[in-house]
């Protein structure tokens, strides 16, 4: 059980740490300010002296903070190292087809649309008479780039996955 200090102390800190003046204390408690202060100070001491940082003292435990381990205990540690599976930039081999998704309503993948405004824009710099033949050139140049790509992907795509296969 506890004694009238230890409850009036506990009174006194808790009523100090809820934000009400060591002078109001004093008249709720029929103690001298003075009284109130000493106990508030005597509490903040042992907060300061009971706080640690328990990371630090971990730390302070460790026999070579201040120095490298002997070899023996570095090779031991090594050896129980475990390394990690990663697979950093390593192509995923899914474990069902995946569908190829339609990118037709997408913004900016209308490539039709853009075929025609680069078309339109080279047949500009072009004579009249010649426009619809340098639209129709650039649209099917840029076609073709476009299946030239692809196929050069494809075959690059191919070659990976043959890889992953040994």
């Amino acid at each position: 059980m506890e004694n009238k200090e230890d409850l009036k102390f506990r009174d006194v800190v808790f009523l100090y740490g809820l934000g009400i003046p060591p002078e109001k204390i004093a008249k709720a408690k029929k103690i001298s300010v003075d009284d109130v202060n000493k106990l508030i100070n005597s509490q903040q001491d042992v907060v300061k002296k009971n706080k640690i940082n328990i990371v630090q003292e971990i730390a302070n435990q460790n026999p070579w903070k201040d120095e490298v381990p002997p070899d023996e205990i570095l090779e031991l540690m090594a050896e129980h190292l475990e390394a990690e599976d990663r697979h950093d930039g390593a192509r995923t081999i899914p474990s069902r087809p995946i569908p190829k998704a339609d990118r037709s309503e997408r913004l900016g993948e209308d490539r039709e649309m853009v075929d025609r405004v680069e078309g339109v824009k080279a047949a500009s710099s072009a004579p009249k008479v010649l426009r619809e033949v340098v639209e129709a050139a650039t649209i099917a140049k840029r076609r073709r780039d476009r299946d030239d790509w692809e196929e050069v992907r494809t075959g690059v795509s191919d070659l990976l996955d043959d890889d992953l296969d040994l």
